[in-house]
């Protein structure tokens, strides 16, 4: 039992390493679209014909960003392979494939992008995708953790069966609304258009999180976790304000030259790199409310 417990921790600290693989990977592409370096490279999936190019300039942060996503690639493989081989539970080994597939297409719509020179729709779908893998390995990470394994592990509030599910209603929405959000800014960010309803957006984003972090606040009795996270969320949402609001600054308010700003490029970068945190917290918190419902 013990030895079984082990390899389900391995698997567990695999997967959430691969997820913090995954928003490094997020934040290079980030990188990439800041210092517009997505053509710097123009052929795929070799750069200039080879598989190691001299890492000057812009290349630097698209090879780069390429040299991040293929170890993610191998490393998604490897994890899938081993969820097929230890993990008994059959809806968690169709998920991983679903993540393999994910990743296959990932590379595939980033080949497009270099091929047909930046299409918005292609470099649109490239950026929610690597969010919707990011969301998928935070969900495996939870349920293949030593604490998901743990049938006594307790997310259950203090409030009554009605009163839970209504919370854990209110954060399904709100994972919602951010995912959603991040599809506004990825639209931002490769047309430079949707500025005013990416606004609105955050808005609505800033609204609903902390409406469902005071219930959750006013909840009494609460897993200590899941009270950090959400305190957490709310922390990262206001740094999120100021980062959309410093960017915003940079990229509209401000003349530019020929090159984007070094203070630009942090901002953006750092604004879209968040904004996957965020969505990734407020899952988690989802993903524990709905395990503290199966208590009740």
């Amino acid at each position: 039992m013990q030895q079984s417990e082990n390899k389900k921790s391995g698997l567990y600290f695999f997967t959430f390493f691969l997820a913090g693989l995954t928003l490094l990977l997020i934040m290079a592409g980030g990188l990439v679209t800041s210092h517009e370096a997505g053509l710097s490279v123009p052929d795929w999936p070799k750069s200039y014909g080879q598989w190691m190019p001299p890492m000057v300039g812009n290349v630097f942060w698209e090879h780069g960003h390429r040299m991040i996503a293929g170890s993610v690639g191998i490393l998604t493989l490897v994890l899938t392979l081993w969820i097929q081989l230890k993990e008994t539970r059959v809806w968690i080994k169709k998920i991983m494939w679903f993540g393999m597939l994910a990743v296959v297409l990932q590379a595939v719509l980033g080949g497009l992008t270099v091929i047909y020179l930046l299409p918005p729709p292609i470099s649109i779908s490239h950026a929610c995708l690597a969010q919707t893998f990011f969301c998928l390995l935070v969900a495996l990470a939870f349920y293949l953790s030593p604490q998901g394994i743990d049938v006594h592990f307790n997310y259950a509030t203090g409030l009554d069966s009605e009163n839970h599910r209504k919370l854990y209603r209110l954060f399904l929405v709100n994972t919602g609304i951010i995912y959603a959000q991040l599809i506004l800014g990825a639209t931002v960010r490769h047309t430079g258009e949707a500025v005013s309803f990416h606004i609105l957006g955050a808005t609505l984003v800033v609204l609903h999180s902390f409406l469902a972090i005071s219930r959750v606040s006013k909840a009494g009795q609460i897993h200590p976790f899941v009270f950090r996270v959400s305190m957490g969320l709310g922390l990262v949402i206001i740094l999120q304000i100021f980062l959309g609001i410093s960017a915003l600054v940079y990229t509209k308010g401000l003349p530019r030259g020929y090159a984007p700003l070094p203070a630009e490029v942090l901002l953006t970068s750092a604004h879209q790199t968040l904004g996957a945190a965020i969505l990734g917290a407020s899952l988690l918190l989802t993903l524990m409310l709905a395990k503290g419902l199966d208590k009740k």
